[in-house]
């Protein structure tokens, strides 16, 4: 089939580019600090006419120290004023003389929207760091391990479209669509789905069109996404639905359950037709059931999965863990609308490697919030907050992540995510992080023999002693609370800190409350159905604003 054919010639070549892609990953690592300088300054070159670069006189500095002391450190309001005369009167040269292509949104799970400018330089790096390199450590793993390729095909994208254009007439979306729109007539190539470009999320549901083409593609190569939870949400789907995909597989039908609008039920029906054979093959396997060879037998040349899957994400990384034998895992990239800062560079390997010719980088020391350190000044073992000058305009901006340093390749610092400035409990200086908690979660699980996707926490300083409560949702709608005194137990051994202020009697014990199942996907719902870009939308941990205080303490059992 010619369209196989072109498939084959264009994975190849992606693999081919993916490791130059790595290489270039690699060779950054020696001289790491002298080449993020380097950007820096070449950022700051291209900037200096900017209002931006005149007011904080970028033509004049020549040094680290003088970049310190011209530009101060931001946040995202110090940036609002310029971004809306961006928006609004299509001003330009105002943040970055580098055209911009788009705009990103990000946001907390709360609040206003922000609108991060996009430029081409950072669209190519989000290219040059995902399929491609996900694809080259595929092939580099298959011939390690199994000392042979794997077959090449096409894969699925959990990634949506959000048609949102502003004032100026560019697109705000998430940064994977925003390429997509540049790449998009590779897409039938390197997708099932037929169309260039991914699916409009008002248009039908994401899951049902994914699914639809994914399961008819029995060679489907690879499944790629933001975070494991969209993969892990696209499963449970599946699980719940298969008997009706399957239905509509063998007769060339579209279900009510795929919400689609009539505008595009045309171009949706020109691109299936009835496939029996696929759906009796399909039957056969579901019937089986859903155990750790399921994703295998429904697409036997499965070769990997990819998405964000640590930190408060391990929990759906670990559940499609259990319905994937067999399949590497990568890990993906960590970064946010305001850039990429860090990649894997091999699979089931968490650690990733800092992207220095991404942004230029600075670091607040969580130990110590008064200095700012170079790349070249980081510890193993120690954490850091992470400020970046990007080459969209933004300038000593301060992400709100912390990052923990696990170790280094020649000259640069291999990470991994730690938890959100904000999203720390500190109520007495013990510092228990998302990490502790969720560890606490995750023994709790085997001890009561349930499964805990979701869990919110928050800090009850109104009753005496002060103390934390943590929510938990399970689907087996067991009582959890009856667990309080193990879950203190393991906080304290998990950080001692806060075993020695429990002891002490100036804090009190970690109270359990059940949450209504399916809460997190309730707050999902509604933050999309607010305008949030649903890769944004990131589960609900800590409660640290009314609204989402009134709205989890709504759903107490």
């Amino acid at each position: 089939m010619f369209k196989d054919l072109i498939t084959d010639i264009v994975i190849e070549a992606m693999i081919l580019k993916g490791y130059m892609d790595v290489k270039r990953m690699h060779r950054n690592t020696n001289d790491a600090l002298k080449k993020n300088e380097a950007l820096l300054f070449k950022i700051l070159k291209i900037n200096q006419d900017t209002e931006y670069g005149k007011k904080y006189n970028f033509r004049n500095i020549k040094t680290i120290e003088d970049f310190r002391k011209s530009v101060p450190i931001t946040h995202f309001s110090d940036y609002e004023p310029y971004v809306k005369r961006m928006i609004d009167n299509d001003e330009m040269n105002l943040l970055t003389a580098l055209p911009v292509v788009g705009y990103a949104q990000s946001s907390g799970s709360v609040g206003a929207r922000k609108f991060i400018p996009l430029t081409q330089y950072q669209i190519n790096t989000y290219t040059n760091n995902t399929i491609t390199r996900t694809l080259a450590l595929t092939d580099k793993y298959y011939k390690e391990h199994h000392l042979k390729m794997f077959k090449r095909g096409r894969g699925s994208s959990t990634c949506v479209a959000f048609n949102d254009f502003l004032p100026n007439g560019l697109l705000c979306s998430n940064v994977a669509d925003v390429a997509a729109r540049q790449l998009g007539f590779l897409y039938p190539y390197i997708l099932n789905v037929p169309f260039a470009g991914f699916f409009d999320i008002a248009d039908i549901d994401s899951r049902y069109a994914n699914l639809r083409f994914a399961l008819e593609d029995r060679n489907m190569m690879y499944i790629f996404s933001a975070f494991f939870m969209n993969i892990s949400d696209l499963i449970g789907y599946l699980k719940l639905y298969w008997k009706i995909f399957v239905e509509d597989i063998r007769n060339g039908t579209i279900s009510d359950i795929a919400n689609i609008k009539e505008s595009v039920r045309d171009k949706f029906m020109n691109s299936i037709k009835p496939n029996p054979q696929r759906a009796d093959e399909l039957q056969k396997e579901f019937e089986k059931g859903f155990d750790e060879t399921i994703l295998k037998r429904i697409w036997p040349n499965l070769a990997v999965i990819s998405g964000i899957g640590t930190s408060s994400f391990a929990p759906f990384a670990k559940k499609i863990r259990t319905m994937a034998k067999d399949i590497p895992f990568d890990y993906s990239i960590y970064g946010a609308s305001e850039g990429l800062f860090a990649a894997c560079d091999e699979l089931e390997s968490e650690k990733q490697l800092m992207l220095v010719d991404s942004c230029y980088y600075e670091f607040i020391p969580v130990d110590n919030p008064d200095k700012i350190l170079s790349l070249n000044e980081l510890e193993v073992g120690n954490e850091y907050e992470i400020v970046i000058t990007n080459n969209s305009g933004l300038y000593r901006y301060r992400c709100g992540d912390v990052i923990k340093v696990v170790d280094y390749l020649n000259d640069c610092p291999y990470i991994v995510f730690s938890h959100r400035i904000g999203q720390l409990l500190n109520l007495t200086g013990e510092k228990t992080t998302e990490e502790h908690m969720q560890a606490v979660v995750n023994e709790l699980a085997k001890i009561a023999d349930c499964t805990i996707d979701n869990w919110v926490v928050y800090n009850n300083i109104d009753d005496q002693p002060c103390h934390y409560v943590l929510m938990l949702e399970n689907k087996e709608g067991k009582d959890l609370t009856v667990y309080q005194e193990k879950a203190n137990e393991i906080l304290s051994e998990k950080n001692p800190r806060f075993g020695i202020v429990l002891f002490s009697g100036v804090y009190g014990k970690m109270t359990l409350q059940n949450l209504k199942f399916g809460a997190q996907e309730e707050w999902r719902k509604k933050m999309i159905a607010s305008g949030t870009v649903p890769e944004q939308v990131k589960p609900v941990r800590i409660l640290d604003n009314e609204a989402k205080e009134k709205f989890f303490l709504d759903r107490l059992i």
